[in-house]
């Protein structure tokens, strides 16, 4: 489907500028953040700071290893990290440093350390990508209060879990689909500084006729885009697949519908039947067209998935998963091989027995025939961790990895409202499996998750740390240390506020009028780098829409209204749109226009 809205969306946007200044959202005294949400690459800080930059101090860093690619793109993070938030001019030296970056094959894979080396501080990663979290620590607990002041935390650090996802849902015309490279590039960078080693994006097949509609080349780009951005930093990359294809595919080949009393599992998108010997060829020859596309760049693993989108419950297909989605990932897999010889396969369990089937019995009972077209087993559901695996076992004895929904719960539209953390809820469901997984994929809209996304990552990396523990590094050094008790309080009062609108219970009016107040004056204290930050900008959001949705007149308000348009801009969403799912991702402002869709 053609994009129509991009010169409305212009236009509209133009306008939001203008109404955001006139309702003040971003409070009184203050500058706004930047209205056009430039990549954050190239802002040094205020304008006075870009004034005094001949003139700023040295920070002088010697690259070990300048032939590593990850050693040069280390510093360049580094570099533009620190300039960003103070006035200082970060130069690569060869003597007389005061930072060292280095990799140390002696340390544990993927670990990293930070000590002291006579005058300067060494950062070593036992691989270019483990020098890359140790930037990330360096970074998250060095301050930069007018001035740079290194971090004095000393020691090594080596991850607890092997695979430390994230699943980037590229459909929808999300921000995932629609952001610019540079800030793509800059995005999974910053996930990376916090412990990533690999991203799994989806080939959005539900948004697309066939291989010859106007947006499939697109497509197929986006998927060699993430692939190139990921594996220039060293991480690994995927898709995932199932047996949902094209809108046009044909009719005598759809799948059965599958029961759903729950409204759980979801049949979404256009399933194909892989019983039906044409359904399955339809199937086998786009996935085989797919992968020739992206051969050149490769794939290191694939995901298949059941539900939501895929599945089947026609006599040859059911139960779907342990019976037509086994066959069905067995396949994928080995076609996958034939073009990554070394491609991973992980095969998800969402939404197993919901209802129940017999799907995790009959499962581990098709993995104890043969374990090759499958290395790791995904688990998770909408709520609690499912008991099968804790209580009898992982199929076939295979890793596991769980699924956090980082994007959804509470929130709909899918961060419409702002930021959305949730950092009690996924301390409670980590603490269910934090014993048993190997890593896991948050799944992710859009960014407005951000603050979740940190959260489930330094799980991966340390079983013990919490969530609170992770929210005051985040906030230390996205926002500067001085608010952080303030932020912390926020952040609680937007977490129980969305639970108790998700669960229909009355929200508490003076805890949000607080929450209010807290912003606006974490708002006056932040050093401008701060106040221009989109991730603070769309926390601060959250709290003026829960204000006018939960204390005041509702989102049709002008404020209310001004703070969505900022969202749609942060979040490259279409004003209008043929996408039927596009209204999912896109805040509920009463003048967007879905032609195919909802409103």
């Amino acid at each position: 489907m053609m994009d129509v809205s991009r010169r409305n969306f212009v236009r509209k946007a133009a306008v939001a500028t203008t109404v955001l200044g006139t309702v003040s959202i971003m409070g009184s005294g203050n500058r706004r953040a930047s209205a056009d949400n430039r990549p954050q690459t190239a802002v040094v800080g205020a304008g006075e700071q870009r004034q005094d930059m001949e003139n700023a101090p040295e920070i002088r860093v010697k690259l070990e290893g300048r032939s590593d690619p990850l050693v040069a793109r280390a510093f360049a993070i580094l570099k533009d990290r620190i300039q960003q938030r103070c006035p200082a001019r970060v130069v690569e030296v060869t003597t007389d440093a005061q930072i060292i970056l280095t990799v140390s094959p002696g340390l544990p894979s993927e670990s990293y350390r930070i000590d002291q080396d006579g005058g300067a501080v060494r950062i070593g990663g036992a691989s270019g990508r483990g020098l890359i979290y140790g930037v990330g620590k360096f970074l998250r607990t060095s301050r930069y209060d007018g001035t740079f002041r290194p971090s004095p935390w000393r020691g090594t650090s080596v991850p607890q879990c092997s695979l430390r996802g994230m699943y980037f849902a590229t459909h929808f015309h999300n921000w995932y689909h629609e952001a610019p490279e540079a800030e793509i590039t800059r995005y999974v960078e910053d996930i990376a500084l916090w412990g990533v080693n690999a991203i799994k994006i989806t080939f959005p097949f539900i948004n697309l006729q066939d291989w010859n509609d106007p947006e499939t080349d697109q497509a197929v780009a986006m998927v060699r885009k993430y692939a190139r951005i990921t594996k220039d930093l060293g991480l690994l990359f995927g898709i995932g697949l199932n047996n949902t294809l094209f809108t046009g595919a044909p009719e005598d080949i759809r799948a059965v519908p599958l029961p759903d009393p729950t409204h759980r599992r979801g049949n979404s998108g256009n399933p194909i039947c892989p019983g039906k010997p044409a359904g399955h060829a339809y199937i086998m020859g786009n996935i085989r067209q797919l992968f020739e596309r992206v051969q050149d760049i490769g794939l290191d693993f694939v995901m298949t998935w059941p539900y939501d989108e895929g599945g089947c419950a026609c006599e040859t297909c059911r139960p779907w998963g342990c019976n037509g989605f086994v066959k069905l990932s067995r396949d994928i897999t080995r076609l996958g091989r034939e073009y990554f010889p070394e491609l991973k396969s992980i095969m998800s369990t969402w939404m197993f027995d919901t209802p129940p089937e017999g799907e995790w019995k009959g499962l581990s009972e098709a993995l104890k025939k043969s374990t090759e077209y499958v290395d790791y087993i995904l688990a998770d559901s909408h709520e609690d961790f499912p008991r099968y695996p804790l209580e009898v076992g992982v199929p076939g004895n295979l890793p596991l990895l769980n699924f956090p929904e980082i994007s959804m719960w509470g929130n709909a539209p899918w961060g419409g409202v702002g930021a959305h953390p949730l950092p009690a809820r996924f301390q409670h469901l980590w603490d269910q499996v934090k014993h048993v997984v190997a890593g896991g994929f948050p799944y992710s809209e859009g960014i407005y998750e951000d603050m979740n996304k940190a959260v489930v990552v330094q799980f991966y990396w340390d079983r013990d740390q919490s969530a609170h523990t992770t929210l005051a590094e985040y906030i230390a050094y996205e926002f500067g240390p001085e608010g952080t008790k303030d932020v912390l309080s926020i952040i609680d009062v937007l977490e129980t506020t969305a639970g108790c609108f998700y669960q229909k219970k009355p929200v508490n009016a003076d805890a949000v009028r607080h929450a209010s107040e807290l912003a606006n004056a974490v708002q006056e204290a932040l050093p401008v780098w701060a106040r221009q930050n989109w991730r603070w900008e769309i926390l601060y959001l959250r709290t003026v829409l829960d204000r006018e949705r939960f204390v005041g007149e509702g989102l049709e308000t002008a404020t209310a209204e001004a703070a969505m348009l900022r969202l749609i801009k942060i979040y490259h969403c279409q004003l209008e749109t043929d996408d039927p799912y596009h209204h999912r991702v896109r805040p509920p402002l009463r003048s967007a226009v879905s032609r195919h869709g909802e409103y």
